[in-house]
């Protein structure tokens, strides 16, 4: 419930583990990486009840991967909405074991791109914690009033994008090569923006030289999932775009979920179907191979 209306409705699958690992062994998933519904983020809430409501939801997190440790991995929130009480609280994500944050990709209707988040994004490089960028409440949406449904299969992509492009924008890339930022769907948008702020670079010497490489370059830096429902352009971001950076995500337990994950990777005929079973996702999340072959 949202300000007292259904927003959705979900099942026990978001919270009963037993019955979650129930479906990732008849999909063959053998870790997954837990994460809060992207409605919880709560960005709209002030400072303290969204620090209220970030610790709560990454407290049940890591007692869920504490229970079953070899099957789950977790990624937490802050609140964004106060950057430097989010920065802050990375230290605290990081001591409970979770492997990173989840991420609107926009706050209130701002870009992570924007100097405001600047200090965040620096302790998350400098925490060695991942971040995973999720639509949520896309800008603009306000504009398909009449097409409720473009905002999710539409206006999410788009939104994830832009957040992309402003990070590239503003050299965050480029200022902190070690930080691992993720996006879901593939990117969105991502593919036809990079090659398009590519041209921007060409005519305006590297947006004053704030850039040292190509746009496209520092996007093949980011990583990606590959929840794109089409195999053919999968290959094309794990083969040509992004090599080594796109891992596998299934938006389980969800509507749009994948729910045959095993079986995309296997009949997509992959080059190194390694990759997007599990190496991108341990680079990403910075899990040693090692201990999760």
């Amino acid at each position: 419930m949202v300000a007292g209306k259904s927003f959705r409705q979900i099942d026990d699958r978001s919270w009963d583990l037993a019955r979650r690992i129930g479906d990732m062994d008849r999909s063959g998933v053998t870790r997954q990486v837990l994460s809060p519904m992207p409605e919880l983020l709560s960005y709209w809430f002030g400072s303290l009840a969204g620090l209220e409501m970030s610790r709560y939801v990454n407290h049940t997190l890591a007692e869920m991967v504490a229970q079953f440790p070899t099957r789950f991995s977790g990624l937490g929130m802050v609140p964004l909405q106060d950057p430097p009480l989010a920065a802050e609280e990375l230290a605290r994500i990081k001591a409970d074991g979770l492997c990173g944050v989840e991420v609107g990709s926009n706050v209130n209707g701002k870009y992570l791109g924007e100097p405001e988040f600047a200090e965040f994004l620096a302790e998350a490089a400098h925490q060695d914690l991942a971040l995973f960028v999720h639509a949520l409440h896309p800008a603009g949406a306000e504009r398909l009033s009449e097409y409720l449904d473009l905002i999710p299969f539409s206006a999410f992509p788009v939104d994830t994008a832009l957040c992309a492009m402003t990070l590239i924008r503003t050299g965050i890339p480029e200022r902190h090569p070690s930080l691992r930022i993720g996006f879901s769907h593939g990117g969105g948008a991502i593919v036809p923006l990079a090659h398009r702020l590519g041209r921007g670079a060409q005519v305006t010497d590297h947006f004053s030289e704030t850039l040292k490489k190509k746009p496209i370059e520092y996007a093949r830096q980011f990583f990606y999932d590959n929840l794109v429902y089409d195999q053919g352009y999968m290959r094309y971001l794990a083969e040509e775009f992004a090599p080594g950076q796109i891992f596998c995500g299934t938006d389980y337990p969800y509507l749009i979920m994948d729910e045959d994950p095993a079986s995309n990777i296997e009949t997509a005929k992959f080059a190194d179907p390694e990759s997007i079973r599990w190496r991108a996702a341990h680079a990403f999340l910075g899990i040693d191979a090692r201990i999760y072959g």
